[in-house]
């Protein structure tokens, strides 16, 4: 197994640096050097982490206090926190260098069609707008990156139910289009998303998923639910999972499970479950089942970005 090497934050003068120890990996290859934008509850990092990735150094930005609490109380300092998107400059980008990876996915409030009050990404008082700070932070890392001829792979996620000029901006501006790929191929949740990056084989992936080449058994709700209250699934299926308690009360979803004669709505364990997260992940603190909800919600689906992140296995190190 490749030996840890530890890093600590120390901010003078507002500069962030990282003080690497003695000790080094013994792969071939490097270890991955991380940039997550967007961090919520660090599902980036724990699928990392699951998958057995070497982690040289993670940095996150996140400015949500609870989802900062519970990050910092499953993975401590090993996410290192930045601050607010916006305030990541030029300077903080070479302080932090080399990074070989950087992922995240800016709010989709404002671009979802969910939303009848949606602003799109260029409203500057909405939240889509921070899509600008991802592709600002982007084009800086892959042009140095270019100059130093160090390799960058990135993933900006979003939902696939944005409107299609808000779908050609993205991809204007990656000069690339997305692929799609839905959370219903790995878990029991319907949760399509575009991932525009330059992941290795994502295409491939993405279109043996949607042709049915690969994932046929796929899971379904009676396997996520908790078995010793007799919890017996309605659907195989649930509709997307947001932020709210009340987002399956309509359509083919409302009261997805009965227990005791009885229909009911989903367990907050149940859709940690759901997400590809251990029993009470988010039961920290005195988190109320809203507040968890609202974190996980906004979350990615922890199966499918394995599934993603997992593309590097051959480029970056394991232990």
């Amino acid at each position: 197994m490749a030996s840890k090497r530890s890093f600590k934050k120390m901010k003078t003068d507002n500069k962030f640096t990282t003080v690497p120890s003695s000790s080094k990996s013994t792969s071939k290859l490097p270890r991955l050097r991380v940039l997550s934008l967007f961090d919520g509850i660090g599902t980036g990092y724990y699928s990392l982490k699951e998958l057995g990735f070497d982690i040289e150094v993670f940095y996150a930005s996140e400015i949500d206090r609870d989802a900062l609490m519970l990050t910092r109380y499953h993975f401590s300092d090993n996410i290192i926190q930045l601050g607010s998107v916006t305030e990541i400059t030029n300077e903080t980008l070479d302080q932090i260098g080399p990074i070989n990876l950087l992922f995240g996915g800016s709010p989709c409030a404002d671009l979802s069609s969910v939303n009848f009050r949606k602003r799109g990404i260029y409203d500057p008082d909405g939240s889509g707008i921070l899509f600008f700070d991802y592709y600002r932070i982007w084009n800086y890392l892959q042009v140095k990156c270019r100059r130093e001829n160090t390799p960058f792979y990135w993933l900006f996620e979003n939902v696939a139910s944005m409107e299609l000029k808000n779908k050609e901006y993205i991809s204007k501006f990656f000069e690339c289009q997305p692929n799609v790929i839905d959370s219903l191929h790995y878990s029991p949740q319907r949760r399509k998303r575009f991932f525009w990056s330059n992941l290795p084989g994502i295409r491939q992936l993405s279109y043996a998923r949607e042709i049915g080449q690969i994932g046929t058994d796929e899971p379904r709700l009676e396997d996520y639910l908790e078995k010793n209250l007799d919890r017996r699934a309605n659907v195989e299926k649930v509709g997307t999972i947001t932020s709210k308690r009340s987002c399956l009360q309509d359509g083919k979803s409302r009261n997805p499970v009965s227990q005791d004669g009885q229909y009911t709505g989903l367990y907050i364990t149940e859709i940690e479950a759901i997400f590809g997260l251990p029993p009470h992940f988010t039961d920290v603190g005195d988190l109320s089942i809203a507040s968890r909800q609202k974190l996980i919600g906004r979350a990615w689906s922890v199966q499918v970005i394995k599934e993603l992140l997992n593309l590097l296995e051959n480029i970056f190190a394991k232990k």
